[in-house]
């Protein structure tokens, strides 16, 4: 069990120095790391990421605690998301110190305009695969894929508060699950 949390501890210490961007941005390193370890399927990734959106608090250290807690249970879930925040909270007091100092140099300014849309390809290309192998043609949810659309829709090209698009997600489900 102790190689087991070391383990953990490795991984989201990686996860947490390397995913730039925010919670979202952990979703390359989960996919990777449903590839390399039998911690969770997919399935149980595409429920992961649900979950942590409607749960309070950041996505990124929601994943990892359920990860965490399903793979070594509750000392699990303490071990990675104590390893997720970790180094980030390290870092964010030096670079703290150092932004003021840095803060108009230009290879910083450089350096921040080329992860954000490195972390934004990451993000798309995981989105997508996650996409194409929950939805496989003979168990298409059709009823699903229409409320996606109505709602990615309006959602997609207005700033709208995600509070709403629970509500009206929940309220869509009842009406076309009850049709």
């Amino acid at each position: 069990m102790f190689k087991l949390h070391l383990l953990l501890f490795y991984e989201f210490c990686k996860i947490g120095t390397f995913a730039l961007g925010g919670g979202y941005a952990t979703l390359p390193f989960l996919y990777f790391l449903q590839s390399q370890y039998s911690w969770f399927t997919i399935d149980e990734l595409t429920n992961m990421i649900a979950v942590s959106n409607i749960t309070p608090g950041p996505i990124g250290i929601n994943m990892a605690t359920y990860t965490g807690f399903t793979t070594a249970g509750i000392t699990g879930s303490i071990v990675a998301t104590s390893a997720l925040v970790c180094v980030p909270f390290f870092m964010t007091i030096a670079i703290t110190k150092l932004f003021t100092k840095f803060q108009e140099n230009k290879y910083v300014e450089d350096i921040f305009n080329g992860l954000r849309p490195a972390a934004c390809a990451l993000l798309a290309s995981i989105g997508l695969k996650l996409l194409f192998q929950s939805i496989k043609p003979s168990t298409i949810d059709y009823d699903a894929l229409i409320l996606f659309l109505v709602m990615f829709i309006p959602f997609m090209f207005t700033k709208k508060n995600p509070l709403l698009a629970i509500i009206v997600g929940a309220i869509g489900g009842i009406i076309i699950k009850s049709i």
